[in-house]
């Protein structure tokens, strides 16, 4: 994909028709060593609402919605969650097509839990529509984490996700970041549309925008958020790259 020439002057003479989705974690916030020490970055929580008060604006994550939510703790931006499985309503609202998959992620929750004192340093996070995980901080344990998710991915019918130091158990659904910000743009009737984000599961919003490219009549700005984790993937489908969280809202500042 190739960004369109003037983006930023197309973004800004338009902004109803111009969304700005992002992800959480390592784009508008520090990566954390855990989970629950992750914080919205103070540049964006200055930055960003004055673009909602323009843009249409979406806040994906691997997250939960309502901790997304939370951690954001911003009005007027619509709060995704799960990788596009949760979303936030008046509460949090699960997708109809996960709720058979939850006693089998709730089976998977109870197995990992009981081979953890096998994996010291390793730690399981509970989304309840997905179980995952980290590794960050036994990064000698990758393996047989992931060979311990793979197994239990194989039995159960389940899917297997790797992410940054991370890997996650997820029901067998074809929802993903790209298919939700599909979904969103035609129902805000977005023409353009720019998606930040660091880490694999942003690749699949990269492909929703390029999706809608093909489909014509839509832009789309893929912007890789760089780090030393960033996984190469990323790196190689995207219109752009800038240096962490703080290039990423240098970026966004000048709409």
């Amino acid at each position: 994909m190739s960004p369109p020439r003037d983006w930023i002057s197309e973004f800004k003479a338009d902004p109803r028709r111009s969304g700005i989705f992002l992800d959480f974690d390592g784009t508008i916030s520090d990566i954390a060593p855990a989970p629950g020490g992750a914080g919205l970055h103070p540049r964006a929580a200055e930055l960003l609402p004055g673009l909602a008060r323009r843009y249409p604006l979406c806040v994906m994550s691997g997250r939960r919605a309502a901790d997304v939510a939370s951690l954001a703790g911003l009005a007027h931006i619509h709060y995704v969650g799960v990788h596009g499985m949760e979303w936030m309503e008046e509460e949090p609202r699960i997708d109809p097509e996960v709720l058979p998959h939850l006693p089998t992620i709730e089976r998977a929750r109870e197995e990992l839990g009981a081979a953890l004192p096998g994996l010291p340093g390793v730690t399981l996070e509970d989304k309840l529509i997905t179980v995952s995980l980290h590794f960050r901080e036994v990064p000698g344990e990758e393996d047989e984490a992931l060979r311990l998710a793979e197994g239990l991915a194989m039995r159960l019918g389940l899917k297997v996700r790797r992410g940054r130091m991370t890997v996650e158990l997820r029901p067998p659904v074809d929802i993903d970041k790209g298919t939700v910000l599909i979904r969103l743009a035609a129902a805000w009737r977005l023409r353009r549309a720019l998606y930040a984000g660091d880490d694999l599961t942003d690749v699949d919003a990269f492909r929703g925008l390029r999706y809608m490219m093909k489909e014509g009549g839509f832009e789309g700005v893929a912007v890789a958020v760089l780090s030393p984790e960033v996984p190469i993937e990323l790196e190689a489908v995207a219109d752009l790259t800038v240096d962490g969280p703080d290039g990423l809202l240098d970026l966004l500042s000048r709409l």
